[in-house]
């Protein structure tokens, strides 16, 4: 009997150190990149650059705030929208029908979930309730990385229901993220989205270079600018109307 109460105790105390070092790893990544009371002082964001895809590059602008999204092809100098969340519905360009399209409740329920998130994941991750832990260790590009799940509830992939989880492998040296992996709610693909070139943007870091890597098919962006906690006019968010 004492020797299955130790090994209960065992089983608890391994819980427990698992915990706190899950909590650390974020904690130190959250400190490397700015600082808890650095993100929470952002109230938008504003990206310049260049959408990179196999048939070629456009310049594009988005710009991110609490509960909003929205993101610009630029065309000749003008902004045309491609995507968006205005805090209730997706909505994105539907190249059939050539025109900003609202779509439908199961998508536009992930888009809020993830505008939500708003400035950081990893900071606003307890107030959303989203449950994370280590589950091991693994190289990406050749680099030692802390793997860490993180499950947000639940969401719609085609249609369906499923749980809503995401792998983020976080540098074990720099504790920079690297990696994140999840799945494409429309198409049911994985998606892995890598994170380089950090830069110091006013005392935050931000990368400059984001890949995805969708079922064989390459994008990227290449920033030319952050901008942060430029005045955002709701308008931009005003589609019913238009």
């Amino acid at each position: 009997m004492k020797r299955v109460y130790t090994v209960i105790l065992w089983v608890c105390a391994v819980g427990i150190v698992s915990a706190q070092s899950v909590d650390q790893i974020i904690e130190n990544h959250i400190e490397k990149i700015g600082g808890k009371e650095a993100w929470s002082k952002i109230k938008s964001i504003h990206l310049k650059g260049e959408f990179i895809t196999s048939s070629g590059s456009d310049k594009i602008l988005t710009i991110s705030k609490s509960g909003r999204l929205l993101g610009n092809k630029i065309v000749e100098g003008k902004r045309v929208v491609q995507f968006a969340f205005d805090g209730e519905h997706f909505w994105d360009y539907d190249f059939v029908k050539g025109e900003l399209t609202k779509r439908n409740s199961k998508i536009s329920s992930k888009a809020k979930k993830e505008a939500q998130e708003f400035p950081l994941m990893f900071v606003k991750a307890k107030e959303l309730g989203y449950r994370m832990e280590l589950i091991g260790e693994e190289k990406i590009m050749g680099e030692d990385c802390y793997k860490l799940k993180i499950n947000k509830g639940k969401t719609f992939v085609k249609g369906k229901e499923v749980d809503d989880e995401a792998i983020s492998f976080i540098n074990k040296d720099n504790y920079l993220e690297m990696l994140v992996e999840n799945r494409n709610t429309r198409s049911d693909h994985m998606v892995y989205t890598y994170y380089q070139d950090y830069k110091n943007v006013n005392g935050i870091l931000l990368p400059f270079t984001i890949t995805w890597f969708i079922n064989e098919v390459q994008l990227a962006i290449n920033v030319e600018s952050y901008v942060l906690n430029a005045e955002v006019d709701e308008a931009l968010f005003e589609f019913e109307k238009k």
